[in-house]
């Protein structure tokens, strides 16, 4: 039977059953799992070894989650068993938990993750207030009773270590005193993430535990979790965080577990092998059932070959079907277009300033942003990260000047964007409104990179979940054909594919961007920059994310090379020349070259478009497998991209002819 340890809000749990001839933690045996009308589970098993460090995956709606909740008790095992090895204790972290309604400090909240010394210090509290007054034996027996075991228990630095814990998940000393319940939800969820980590089960299964942290906040809980004295159990969509902290990934497929060992990485590689592997024998096992269903279509009406027909049927009844691999929707891709070329600065901030009561985020802060400029926004949670971005649409006030440049077109992503969404329409209607001319299948292509597939893009936006609104409204933001875009936490909602996908399409995305991201994999493939802010100055790293983690391990180690300062700078504010007075003749000039750069930025347009359209032509089955009509088309787009160059060399000369006229 499964006991719910006293005071820690149905986290912690501890079995009083023992194993049966398993040397596990945790044994699922034979088990399955309805729900919803369809087997998220058949007939699987999986043995949970002690010290082992696992990664729970699969494509979204597998059910991982779901396979947790029947772990902890919270969903019953109808079918099959689930053994447990005495007196294990259970701690599970999961969205879940936000609904809990905690009373209390920040510390005392936290400090319950350990009940027995929490109930042990009240005890001994309540003892020494009554020993002032009086005092009897049997209260000086139970006190040093309670002391020994307060003792035995690591009481004397249990507070330490709660307090270390939450500095560790970004609390400061001044919040631990502050009521739990004025917290906002992110900040409660890192609380009660803390106060299971406290509690130190023998098995800890976190679901999403990276969702509400920023980096240095996941750098941190990575390093915890790797000297992880227990068991754990980690469903995450961070490819990086899961390769840091596992040793085995038990994945989730087609109603089955498979188990792997090694981290998320190593997986693939194996993944990719068994999938070939599985692909050539449901191949063979598909020809053998043709040549069998010839056989028995051929002679099913003959009498002298009824017994040969009868025992091929049979042996097709008895065939253990192979299932192809998942392929994970890899046939989905996306590509953002630009509407119009931009000039060379897309954004200009001078001197920026700005503060909230008791706070101040910028202080006379600079930085110009350039056309391909793709900024990885980086830093700890409530230093301006979100805030920069809302200056730069306009969104709120602030000292100093942030302009931008010519022919800039913004779309602004952040988790309030849903609130534009029209509730009346269907997804498609929806997204069909971002602009831009797509196809209905361009736009279920798109819908289906978002984790909506099928009759799911039917469905009224009313009866959306948040999660699943801001993935549409982010699909809406990246349709807009801006070609400059600012992205708040744009994976917060994504599985790993469809992080995947996007970062890929803003590999190729030819406008610039600003993103506010805590996936690292994800920064590593779309930056070719890295902002942060120190001191309240914008501070700006010139390369990769990898780049710049590099450069950080060398500055910790005090190796910097002169290239490696170089890439370090504080953009200066941008001076202002006065200029020489506006005549009649270079009014008409500059006319001139305003009506000669739109013409070329129409021209650029269709350009662009032609390249996207011979990348299609490129990928069609009956091009690719013809070598001449491949070489051909290729040739084509080598010179188109050699027109396409040489048109955009020439608006950047007049564009620089423009910008003396400002």
């Amino acid at each position: 039977m499964a006991k719910i340890i006293p005071n820690t809000f149905g986290i912690l749990i501890e079995l009083a059953c023992g194993l049966r001839n398993f040397a596990a933690v945790i044994a699922l045996v034979d088990f399955s799992f309805e729900f919803a009308g369809r087997y998220l589970f058949n007939d699987s098993n999986w043995h949970i070894k002690r010290g082992e460090k696992i990664g729970l995956v699969g494509l979204n709606g597998t059910g991982k989650s779901t396979l947790l909740k029947v772990i902890s008790g919270e969903y019953e095992l109808r079918e099959g068993r689930i053994d447990f090895e005495k007196g294990v204790s259970i701690g599970f972290f999961n969205q879940d938990l936000l609904s809990m309604n905690l009373q209390g400090s920040l510390l005392d909240v936290v400090l319950q993750g350990k009940p027995i010394l929490f109930s042990a210090e009240a005890e001994m509290t309540e003892i020494y207030e009554k020993l002032a007054t009086k005092q009897t034996d049997q209260m000086i027996n139970r006190l040093g009773e309670l002391q020994d075991e307060f003792n035995r228990l690591g009481g004397y630095t249990w507070r330490s270590e709660a307090e270390t814990i939450l500095e560790g998940l970004g609390f400061s000393s001044a919040d631990m005193k502050k009521d739990f319940g004025k917290f906002s939800g992110g900040w409660r969820m890192r609380a009660l993430l803390a106060k299971l980590l406290l509690s130190e089960p023998d098995l800890l299964m976190l679901d999403e535990p990276t969702n509400h942290l920023d980096l240095p906040t996941i750098e941190w809980l990575e390093n915890y979790l790797i000297s992880y004295k227990g068991t754990f159990i980690v469903v995450s969509h961070d490819r990086h965080f899961l390769d840091n902290i596992v040793t085995n990934i038990a994945e989730v497929s087609f109603s089955q577990l498979n188990h792997y060992k090694g981290n998320f990485t190593r997986y693939l590689e194996e993944k990719e092998e068994r999938d070939e592997l599985m692909a050539r024998k449901f191949q063979n096992q598909q020809t053998y059932i043709k040549q069998q269903m010839q056989f028995i279509s051929r002679f099913r009406y003959k009498a002298s070959k009824a017994t040969a027909v009868q025992s091929r049927v049979k042996q097709l009844d008895k065939l253990d079907k192979i299932q192809m691999p998942e392929e994970e929707r890899r046939k989905f891709e996306i590509r953002f277009n630009i509407k119009t070329t931009p000039g060379k600065q897309v954004l200009t901030i001078n001197n920026l300033s700005k503060s909230y009561p008791g706070v101040e985020l910028f202080k006379n802060a600079s930085a110009q942003i350039y056309r391909g400029d793709k900024i990885a926004f980086i830093g700890a949670n409530g230093k301006g990260k979100t805030t920069l971005l809302k200056l730069i649409a306009g969104h709120e006030d602030y000292e100093g000047s942030i302009e931008p440049g010519w022919n800039v077109e913004t779309a602004f992503f952040a988790q309030h964007q849903m609130e534009s969404l029209n509730l009346k329409n269907n997804l498609l209607e929806e997204i069909a409104k971002a602009g831009g001319q797509y196809t209905d299948a361009e736009l279920r292509s798109t819908l289906g990179c978002f984790l909506f597939s099928g009759e799911d893009v039917f469905k009224k936006i009313k009866v959306l979940s948040g999660g699943e609104r801001s993935r549409l409204a982010l699909a809406k933001t990246l349709l807009q054909q801006a070609n400059f875009m600012l992205l708040d936490e744009p994976t917060n909602h994504l599985d790993m594919f469809s992080a995947s996908v996007l970062a890929m399409s803003l590999e190729e995305y030819v406008g610039s961007f600003v993103v506010v991201s805590h996936d690292r994999t994800f920064l590593s493939r779309i930056a070719n920059k890295i902002w942060w802010i120190e001191n309240g100055k914008l501070r700006e790293f010139i390369g990769t994310y990898d780049e710049y983690n590099e450069y950080q391990r060398k500055k910790l180690a005090e190796s910097l090379t002169e290239q490696d300062q170089m890439q370090v700078r504080e953009p200066e504010p941008v001076k202002v020349v006065e200029k020489p007075k506006v005549t009649n003749v270079n009014k008409n000039a500059y006319a001139q070259i305003e009506k000669k750069m739109a013409t070329l930025d129409a021209e650029l347009g269709k350009l662009t478009q032609k390249l996207v359209e011979l990348d299609l032509k490129m990928a069609r089955p009956h091009i690719a497998a013809d070598f001449d009509k491949l070489q051909e088309v290729m040739q084509e787009k080598e010179e188109m991209q050699a027109q396409t160059d040489k048109t955009q060399k020439e608006y950047d000369t007049l564009f620089d002819q423009w910008m003396e006229f400002q």
